[in-house]
């Protein structure tokens, strides 16, 4: 592992943008497929338009309180980065250990959000992550998104090598996470709360989990399930 941290949180307007464009994308699909989500009146607003310069034009005006108090925003990115550096060895050791595979990236930016919604965009290696609570909340959700990036690089090919859908290996991704609540849980503030519609998914791969501690068949348990 490198001696420069593999992760660097920044303050990024750019990448601010396309997060929010990330979780309307998200927003919309689930309201269109009845996936359960918390109504937000913003995001509501923007599924509204039709234009992307429209869209974009809210966005900005939305999160510019935020992005016009530069200092501050760089006096939190100093804390979230100096607190992150205290865990990221420990913590990617045992990423490695759990999922048994390398962590395959250098560096990877997380970048402080105003948004309800935290995603990613593993081609250009960056996530989004909570800037309006506290700097261990922020590190929360970056432990969350991390196992997301092991996820895509080693077992999405499994999930379409069994015929999993994008929304069935949506699930799986999302429902892996409950293993950060028992295998990570002395790196985390808080809990990994998980989506509702996924507890029966959660609770399976715990039990799985805790009878084998090995990720690759605690995946083919877990596809099995939602294949029947």
């Amino acid at each position: 592992m490198n001696s420069s941290p593999i992760v660097t949180f920044v303050v990024d307007k750019e990448l601010e943008i396309a997060n929010y464009l990330i979780g309307l994308s998200s927003y919309k699909r689930n309201k269109e497929s009845g996936f359960p989500q918390m109504k937000n009146d913003f995001v509501e607003k923007l599924s509204l338009l039709t234009s992307y310069d429209e869209i974009r034009s809210e966005i900005e005006k939305h999160i510019e309180k935020y992005y016009r108090q530069k200092e501050k925003l760089q006096s939190l990115v100093i804390d979230i980065n100096n607190e992150w550096q205290k865990i990221e060895k420990k913590f990617i050791e045992k990423l490695e250990k759990v999922h048994e595979r390398p962590f395959p990236y250098n560096s990877i930016r997380g970048v402080l959000s105003c948004s309800h919604r935290f995603g990613y965009n593993i081609e250009n290696l960056w996530f989004a992550t909570d800037m309006l609570r506290n700097k261990f909340i922020a590190i929360d959700t970056a432990t969350h998104e991390l196992m997301h990036f092991m996820f895509h690089k080693y077992f999405d090919s499994v999930c379409i090598e069994n015929g999993l859908s994008k929304n069935q290996m949506w699930d799986v991704k999302e429902a892996f996470t409950i293993l950060l609540n028992s295998e990570f849980s002395g790196f985390r503030f808080q809990a990994d709360q998980g989506y509702s519609p996924h507890a029966q998914l959660r609770e399976i791969i715990q039990k799985v989990w805790q009878e084998n501690h090995n990720f690759s068949e605690t995946l083919v348990a877990t596809i099995n399930f939602i294949k029947k």
